[in-house]
């Protein structure tokens, strides 16, 4: 099939590259304008982009599909059978979703109508979910409502973050995407209506979210937050003055009476920080902001003054 793929993180760079080595043609890329990154604030292309320029693909980006007659007369003459869209960050105007032949196919990363939107990866984990899974799902102009055309479920396990479970959402679509294409051509793909009483709603991650108050939040809570939101976000306190991201954690084992903030640093390396309802977190990875990610044993070594000093981490709403 003649496919324009559409996408933008690496999410999508890893489906475009299955594109690339299929019998498939691609015949253009939408990905969105680069963004500026860093403290430089330069401008980044994003890994989509930097992967189709590799290829000699033809790379369009639009800042907006919406009221933009350039763009869709440009779709008009590639005249493709497909749109493939994973992870690509702006609406599809109606035009845009009738003009292929098979209709504009997206790769969803949860089992619809579960988590419809923006997060469903942080979303489900935030949740506590035991499972989840992609959707392939042919698009319409409503927001993930649009028929299942296959379902591949996936279980979690129970230290999963936002980084194994796109992996391994990644290897499903490396076993079942092409086979998927191929049967769609051949006319053999089934739709099936979403049920949509059953939908959650996955709302993009806001910036406030990111940030951990150990007295409002349980161990259980901040555990899975920071999992969620590792690597992309990174959960995060403030140890003094300075913003601290927490990156690895797990259930304290033994029960550290510890008030919300209080840490305690052991001899052996542990480092475990008060919750909520006096229960506790053992932290295994922590990155300071300007510097490298440690482990605990670490931080320990490196703010060993520090933590004796200030003792606790702490909140916006406490500084």
């Amino acid at each position: 099939m003649k496919i324009v793929f559409a996408g933008t993180t690496p999410f999508s760079a890893f489906h475009l590259h299955l594109l690339i080595k299929s019998k498939n043609e691609v015949a253009a890329v939408l990905t969105q304008p680069d963004r500026k990154s860093g403290r430089g604030k330069n401008l980044k292309p994003s890994l989509v982009k930097t992967f189709s320029e590799k290829e000699g693909l033809q790379i369009i980006q639009p800042k907006s599909l919406k009221n933009n007659p350039e763009v869709i007369e440009v779709l008009k003459a590639i005249s493709p059978d497909l749109i493939l869209v994973v992870a690509y960050g702006l609406i599809l105007p109606p035009e845009i979703i009738s003009l292929p032949e098979f209709g504009c196919i997206n790769v969803h990363a949860s089992l619809l109508p579960r988590w419809r939107g923006a997060a469903p990866i942080e979303r489900s984990i935030l949740e506590g979910d035991s499972k989840g899974g992609i959707t392939y799902m042919k698009m319409d102009e409503g927001l993930d409502t649009g028929p299942i055309m296959k379902l591949l479920p996936c279980p979690f396990v129970e230290d999963e973050d936002s980084e194994t479970l796109e992996k391994k959402y990644q290897n499903l679509s490396k076993v079942e995407l092409i086979s998927f294409l191929e049967n769609l051509a051949k006319g053999r793909v089934k739709e099936a209506n979403q049920d949509s009483e059953l939908a959650t709603y996955a709302e993009k991650i806001e910036r406030q979210e990111t940030e951990i108050f150990w007295e409002q939040e349980s161990a259980e809570c901040i555990e899975r937050k920071i999992r969620a939101l590792f690597p992309k976000y990174g959960a995060f306190t403030f140890f003094g003055d300075k913003r601290i991201k927490v990156l690895k954690s797990m259930k304290a084992k033994v029960s550290h009476l510890l008030s919300p903030g209080e840490l305690s640093a052991s001899e052996d390396g542990t480092l475990c920080v008060g919750c909520q309802n006096n229960q506790s977190l053992r932290l295994q990875s922590l990155q300071i902001e300007g510097k490298k990610a440690v482990n605990a044993e670490d931080f320990i070594k490196g703010n060993t003054e520090k933590i004796f000093r200030i003792k606790k981490f702490s909140s916006s709403l406490e500084n």
